[in-house]
């Protein structure tokens, strides 16, 4: 952020801040994961609050106030705005606390009842989520894309994969992809993007996208929001390499997902099982392409570890029974090395 925006900032903080002008106000950075905007925990006459700047997406902003409305009219905890200035992408916004659900499952270890306990209300709030966010959910605040459509998922996350993970970070395919994994690659977004039931999809509920406040669960970085299909999020959250968790634990905490949200109304679970492979590998593609590019690009190493996880569930959902006919798409999965040469 530059310095002048970052005057700008305060002296409109200044004067919306809650209450009386906060003479001594203490700032401390909140380091953000992959996105551009800047957070801030602000400290001022007795308050606490959390400062959100980002001056250069207007769309991005217009999508995240919607959706912060829209999910708490859903009884979903987010943060409730308290001043926003639209023009200039300021936010002032009531502080949910410092603990992420990640933060709270490392020191677990391998306590699996103790890990199960804390995730439960994490996925009965994504089944309501799920469940409800569709219905009155304004499409025209989706500022890259609405749903999670074939041809999405094909360009935004396997290409994003293929490109800055297998290519320009492992090397692979410096001349054009082989036919036949294009083809196996095309027909596994087809599967995924066409995968059911649909709902409202948050499209990065992982664990340090869940903050734990003093009444639970509460939802950040929910502003790239937008229809698809149910088993996204969830593969999100099950298959989050920040955390990594053991892959029997991740079948119970799905089942007990299913649990949850056939208690919200009718639900096809047959269906979701069918499509729960495809998206679950999509969303990994993805997440391998981000810190890929995160770590290569960006230059963010941080992100490095995380992709030994992420490629390793990517292999495990690759031996599911319904992935027998991608043998193209496998042969690269074995191909690809544990730790990229050129990161």
């Amino acid at each position: 952020m530059s310095e002048i925006v970052a005057a700008w900032f305060h002296d409109w903080m200044d004067s919306v801040w809650p209450g009386q002008d906060p003479a001594n106000m203490k700032i401390e950075p909140i380091e953000p994961d992959g996105s551009q905007r800047l957070f801030l925990r602000i400290e001022g006459e007795g308050l606490r609050l959390v400062g959100m700047v980002n001056p250069y997406n207007q769309p991005e902003n217009q999508a995240w106030r919607y959706i912060a409305a829209h999910l708490a009219k859903l009884d979903i905890a987010v943060a409730r705005v308290l001043a926003a200035d639209m023009e200039q992408g300021f936010f002032l916004m009531e502080d949910l606390g410092r603990d992420l659900l990640h933060d709270k499952v490392l020191p677990l270890g391998d306590d699996h009842k103790a890990i199960e306990k804390l995730y439960l209300p994490v996925l009965k709030m994504l089944a309501r989520l799920q469940a409800r966010g569709a219905k009155d959910f304004d499409l025209s605040v989706c500022f890259s894309g609405d749903r999670l459509s074939p041809d999405f998922l094909f360009k935004h996350e396997i290409m994003y994969f293929i490109e800055n993970y297998a290519v320009k970070c492992c090397g692979l395919y410096k001349r054009a992809l082989p036919k036949r994994l294009v083809d196996e690659l095309l027909a596994l977004c087809d599967r995924a993007g066409e995968a059911g039931p649909k709902g409202l999809v948050h499209r990065d509920f992982q664990s340090r996208n869940v903050v734990w406040g003093q009444a639970g669960p509460a939802l950040v970085d929910f502003q790239g929001a937008r229809l698809g299909p149910a088993q996204y999020d969830l593969a999100s959250l099950l298959h989050d390499p920040y955390v990594n968790l053991d892959w029997d634990l991740r079948l119970e905490l799905k089942k007990a997902y299913l649990k949850y949200r056939q208690a919200e109304g009718p639900f096809d679970v047959q269906r979701f099982e069918q499509g729960w492979p495809f998206v679950s590998a999509s969303r990994l593609m993805q997440a391998l392409g981000a810190y890929a590019f995160l770590s290569g690009t960006k230059g963010k190493t941080k992100f490095i570890p995380y992709i030994a996880p992420a490629l390793n569930s990517l292999r495990l959902m690759a031996r599911h029974s319904a992935m027998a006919e991608f043998t193209a798409w496998k042969a690269l999965l074995n191909e690809l090395p544990d730790r990229s040469p050129k990161i």
